[in-house]
């Protein structure tokens, strides 16, 4: 009977729909994850701190994901991460296969910046935090600036990166909410840049430079009386910055509100990793596990002793949860954060005397053709 031909023949042709569409639909993060590559992109220039975890963490991570994927680091420092998490908000596969390191201060510049940005913080996948830590503020040995409380009276010339790097906001807050007398000189190439500047006499200090970052880094600093640190910023105090006499800044905040906002700034988490939307989620679980397995890898952990490095990590949920509390702030608590960042006195690295060390580079000019 010719009449169910086409019910019969439009059945065969969805069922063999399904036939072929079932093994992608089961395939396991294992299956998927055989044979490819993950990119890392990292939102901080080479010899950073965020470059050094980074690479750490993709040397080990890879062995703790089902199929063992390749784990591939790429460098991508510009204006203070947001130039990574552009390319991976908007560009990047959303298959699981890539990932990033970003400034924590980069993740509240939905909420905090005063420019468009081109992603929703809220809809990243977080896969955890290496290290949330305090930071610290610190003259150069050649500034007469001795204590926190000569920043009242006496000027000091900080370098910093990108206006969402720690070097930059908390500067600038410093600045703006505690009257400290910081000329900012924004534009340098990532701490490192920021570093040689001042030891070369640009600058006079520097103010966000992670402890670990410094600890690890600059280990003879205070030994040699190369600086002078003038305050310790974090969520607890570091029992050796403590021992030594160094202040925590929170002890200068008298406006409870003003406090608030600060804590807003401060307190993002500490070397974040993160996913870009709509990543299945039994590819985002895989790699939130994994970043878990590897904190107790015992290579790992050796890696980070030699480097001596840190550790003070937090899961991807914990990360995401903490994301929401702070994006659920006040609108009060908002605006007073936002007038902190205010960038107004700053100055470009471009336009300082002689920056060596300046991002930005002046383009010789083509000579006219006669």
């Amino acid at each position: 009977m010719p009449r169910p031909t086409r019910p019969i023949g439009l059945c065969v042709a969805m069922l063999c729909a399904v036939a072929v569409s079932a093994p992608a639909a089961a395939e396991s993060p294992a299956q998927f994850y055989k044979g490819k590559t993950v990119t890392l992109l990292v939102g901080g220039s080479p010899g950073g701190g965020y470059a050094t975890y980074a690479g750490i963490l993709g040397r080990h991570m890879g062995r703790h994901i089902p199929g063992k994927p390749r784990i591939v680091n790429k460098s991508m420092p510009g204006a203070g991460s947001l130039k990574a998490l552009k390319v991976l908000y908007k560009r990047s596969k959303r298959d699981g296969t890539v990932m990033a390191a970003v400034f924590q201060g980069a993740l509240m510049e939905p909420l905090l910046g005063t420019r468009g940005v081109e992603f929703d913080a809220l809809k990243l996948n977080y896969i955890g935090e290496l290290n949330s830590e305090p930071k610290v503020c610190f003259s150069w040995h050649t500034s007469k600036v001795k204590r926190f409380e000569d920043l009242q009276t006496m000027e000091m010339i900080v370098g910093a990166s990108g206006s969402t790097s720690g070097l930059f906001q908390y500067a600038t807050v410093l600045k703006n909410v505690l009257g400290a007398k910081l000329k900012v000189i924004a534009g340098y190439k990532g701490s490192a840049g920021v570093s040689l500047a001042m030891q070369r006499g640009e600058t006079q200090g520097m103010c966000g430079f992670s402890w670990s970052s410094f600890h690890t880094n600059h280990p003879t600093w205070i030994a040699e009386k190369k600086v002078t640190i003038l305050a310790q910023i974090g969520q607890k105090p570091v029992p050796m910055l403590t021992k030594l006499g160094v202040p925590e800044v929170w002890k200068f905040v008298k406006n409870p509100d003003e406090r608030k906002a600060m804590e807003l700034i401060f307190n993002p988490p500490g070397r974040p990793y993160v996913m870009p939307p709509n990543v299945p989620k039994d590819r985002l679980e895989a790699m939130r596990a994994a970043f878990s397995a590897t904190l107790k890898d015992p290579q790992f952990i050796a890696e980070t002793k030699k480097s001596r490095i840190a550790i003070n990590p937090s899961s991807g949920a914990k990360v995401e949860a903490l994301m929401r509390k702070l994006y659920a702030s006040s609108p009060k608590v908002v605006g007073i954060a936002k007038a902190a960042l205010s960038r107004k006195g700053t100055i470009k690295c471009k336009n300082f005397t002689d920056p060596k060390y300046c991002r930005s580079k002046k383009k010789k000019k083509k000579k006219k053709s006669s």
